[in-house]
């Protein structure tokens, strides 16, 4: 009997007393207990880069760990989120750079993996102003006038971009579909090379987010002959967009924060309080204005539902660009 009782009274106290916290949750409610690698989808220097290295540098002030930013080019800019959906654990320690070329490249080609289920949604962070630019010293004054050079000598004049799939490739190639015109694009690593080219005269124009194009405009370098907003933008207010000229084009491509597929609901509140935080640091609301991007804040659920609906509206301009993949 005296036994009884002792193994009674050993399961009632085990019963009241809060149970040892198992090894995964424990991980979760310790995250992050290291630093996090950032993957980054284009080359170092250029708009997105600089974009996601200062929001990296704000975010890791909220975690208390650094996050150290790695730049994968590729792809249309998505090698490095598939690379992550392929290799890394959903634990948070491996977050990646989304841009537009994800929900486009699997419409131009054959891909392993799934837009929208193979990664779990954390944030949007912000949007791209895309523009047309050539030197300042071209003779091209206007849209105008380069398309009737192109009309006139068809697959002269090249358009560097910051590689192919990429948002500015589409722009490029649907630009030329309603214009009428043959242009050849070439596409760069990188913004920053993109940007070398046209400036050494190796491509006559390009087509790049403005931020990356601005300082080569402000210095007289460069002239830009149009945007790709909707409306004018206020950095932008006399550059005509491409619809009032005629062209039915018009994208500003969202940017955000995504991790492998399956990640722990809690680490992903963190990461997403965390660059929540960042976007709204004043900090990075001065790179928002020096770049010409847009302030856009999404949490999870929203970011989510937002990418399964952009994913399908994004088919128009592949269709647009004609650079639909065969079935």
């Amino acid at each position: 009997m005296k036994r009884f009782f002792r193994g009674t009274w050993a399961l009632a106290l085990a019963l009241l007393l809060p149970a040892a916290p198992q090894p995964a949750a424990a991980a979760q409610q310790d995250y992050p207990n290291r630093p996090i690698r950032l993957l980054v989808g284009f080359g170092p220097g250029g708009p997105t880069d600089l974009t996601f290295r200062k929001l990296a540098e704000l975010a890791a002030r909220h975690l208390g760990q650094p996050i150290i930013v790695e730049n994968k080019p590729g792809v249309g800019a998505t090698l490095a989120a598939s690379t992550m959906a392929r290799q890394d654990k959903p634990d948070g320690y491996t977050i990646a750079s989304a841009t537009a070329g994800m929900f486009r490249v699997p419409y131009m080609q054959k891909v392993d993996w799934d837009p929208i289920r193979d990664f779990t949604w954390i944030a949007g962070l912000g949007g791209y102003t895309f523009v047309l630019a050539v030197k300042a010293d071209s003779p091209y004054r206007t849209a105008a006038d380069l398309v009737r050079y192109a009309k006139a000598n068809p697959g002269k004049v090249s358009v560097a971009t910051a590689g192919a799939g990429t948002s500015m490739h589409l722009l490029t190639e649907a630009f030329a579909a309603a214009a009428g015109a043959e242009l050849t694009h070439v596409g760069y690593k990188s913004s920053s090379e993109a940007a070398v080219s046209l400036l050494g005269g190796q491509t006559v124009a390009a087509v790049d987010a403005v931020g990356s194009l601005l300082p080569h405009v402000q210095s007289g370098a460069l002239r830009l002959l149009m945007s790709f907003d909707a409306e004018p933008t206020p950095l932008l207010s006399d550059l005509p967009t491409a619809r009032s000229l005629g062209y039915d084009i018009a994208n500003s491509a969202p940017y955000g924060l995504i991790g492998p597929k399956g990640m722990p609901p809690e680490v992903v509140q963190k990461l997403a309080a965390a660059f929540k935080a960042a976007v709204d640091d004043p900090e990075y609301a001065k790179l928002l204005e020096k770049l010409g991007q847009t302030y856009w804040f999404s949490p999870p659920a929203d970011y989510g539902k937002f990418a399964a609906s952009y994913y399908v509206s994004e088919r128009k301009l592949v269709e647009h660009a004609k650079l639909m993949r065969q079935p």
